[in-house]
């Protein structure tokens, strides 16, 4: 079989990595055993064959690492801005692909690829409005209703850059904030009306009504990793535990548990504003890397919820560019420092 037959093949076919590594093997010895058969392999053939093998191994390798960096669709790697390829194979595993469009007079709503964590959950969609449509606002959002286990959640969007703000199409990146995660669960969601706004502070209005309506199994591989922590804290100046830190590379989850809840409430939920759509986090960590480097919620972007009946409180907090959680060191909240080492997962 020549160079470019066998190339043909591999391109043909999207195997895993063992199939990959048995076809390889069953194409060589294939060819070997038919060279045999008609004379015996001369010192040039070899290298031939030795050239052939090596053809094959760098497009097992390439092919290798095509799939899986592909595995996360182009506009969420715009959207979450990974520092290096590892992290886009590691977000690449857990990405879960959708493909399904839902469609009316009104327009269509194409949702692509979900990818999330323990409580953060991103969804990669399309709208295209009827023709003669320009969608071309700074900011674009949904009224959506999702009927799921979780008890309450946050929903929020953010539009992607698609290359043609004057046409009839837009892309966004819906995030849905829990309290537990949603991986693994069929969902339905509506969403109703489109709306627009100019840049903070514009005021939404409706662009394209309708309701589209959907069910989605949301299978994706959440990324969080969970350290039960368990230590006590002051948390403006009142007794508090904190319970479990959930952290992945999109967002950090804590878990606080209070009898001054309540109390804890007046300084957490106050906002404070400090910019154009900025708030200062009332609950701020840092999180230590371990080449030095730290990061800081210093600013609020995520959901906060208070459970009176059982004295819980739960802050969660995403970042600007996805952070390397298999680095971390320590975290730091209010002035207490949890080093890793002694935190159990």
């Amino acid at each position: 079989m020549k160079i470019k037959n066998i190339r043909k093949v591999f391109e043909a076919l999207t195997p895993t990595n063992d199939q990959k590594e048995k076809i390889f093997q069953n194409l060589l010895t294939s060819s070997q055993i038919e060279h045999r058969s008609q004379r015996r392999t001369s010192p040039i053939k070899l290298r031939r064959y030795t050239i052939i093998a090596a053809v094959l191994m760098v497009g097992l390798t390439t092919t290798a690492f095509a799939a899986v960096y592909t595995g996360l669709d182009e506009a969420l790697i715009q959207f979450l801005k990974p520092s290096n390829k590892n992290q886009v194979v590691h977000m690449s595993n857990g990405a879960y692909t959708i493909n399904k469009i839902i469609k009316n007079k009104q327009g269509s709503v194409a949702i692509k690829q979900v990818i999330g964590d323990s409580n953060l959950t991103y969804i990669l969609m399309d709208f295209t409005a009827p023709k003669g449509t320009i969608l071309n606002a700074a900011r674009y959002r949904f009224h959506a209703h999702i009927n799921s286990n979780q008890s309450s959640y946050s929903t929020g969007y953010e539009v992607l850059d698609d290359g043609n703000p004057y046409d009839n199409k837009i892309s966004l990146v819906m995030n849905i904030m829990t309290d537990n995660s949603i991986a693994g669960q069929t969902v339905d969601i509506i969403f109703r009306d489109l709306e627009a706004a100019a840049p903070f502070p514009g005021i939404f209005e409706t662009v394209v009504s309708g309701s589209w309506e959907t069910s989605l199994k949301l299978d994706f591989k959440e990324y969080s990793t969970l350290y039960q922590i368990n230590q006590g804290i002051s948390l403006y100046g009142y007794k508090a535990t904190l319970k479990t830190i959930s952290v992945s590379p999109i967002s950090i989850t804590l878990k606080i548990e209070s009898d001054s809840l309540q109390e804890i409430n007046k300084f957490a939920f106050k906002s404070e504003e400090i910019g154009p759509n900025q708030s200062l986090d009332k609950l701020p960590i840092t999180i230590n890397f371990k080449d030095g480097t730290s990061e800081t919620t210093r600013i609020f972007t995520g959901m906060s919820a208070s459970y009176y009946q059982s004295n819980q409180l739960i802050t969660l907090k995403t970042f600007d560019n996805i952070i390397n959680d298999k680095e971390i060191e320590s975290f730091v909240f209010f002035g207490k420092k949890l080093p890793l080492n002694t935190v159990p997962h």
